[in-house]
């Protein structure tokens, strides 16, 4: 299965995750879905948010979230805003929130719609994770 398969079919394929990608952990993005552009900046920080927990908030493709949990392979996230510079924001409504999984070699986001339950989107998040890690990525 190639890195674009684990995205499309491992992530977005059951209709609860909007926009996916994987990243390596030293940078670089190893496959993402078509609408999901995350920047060299947001990979950095994310890792680095990642190896010195709690996080306060995240950026994701230019959406602001606010983590509700944050470990040294998980981060939970809700309440997206659009960020339209570093010191003004606007509110994208009711926009669902994000997931991040961080493996041996790479780190897995899924932003996910309101309607989705939080509670599903980790359950696949973490499962694609697992089986990353036990195959040594």
């Amino acid at each position: 299965m190639s890195w674009q398969d684990f995205v499309d079919k491992g992530l977005l394929e059951g209709g609860i995750i909007r926009e996916a990608a994987i990243f390596g952990i030293d940078g670089g993005i190893w496959a993402q879905s078509a609408g999901c552009n995350i920047s060299e900046d947001e990979q950095r920080a994310i890792v680095d948010g990642l190896n010195d927990p709690p996080l306060r908030e995240i950026r994701v493709g230019g959406r602001k979230y606010r983590c509700t949990m944050s470990s040294l392979d998980v981060i939970l996230s809700k309440g997206a805003l659009v960020v339209e510079s570093d010191d003004r924001s606007r509110s994208g409504g009711d926009v669902g929130g994000c997931i991040i999984k961080k493996t041996n070699q790479a780190v897995i986001v899924a932003e996910y719609p309101p309607k989705s339950s939080e509670m599903d989107v980790l359950a696949g998040v973490e499962q694609l994770g697992n089986y990353l890690i036990r195959n040594n990525y």
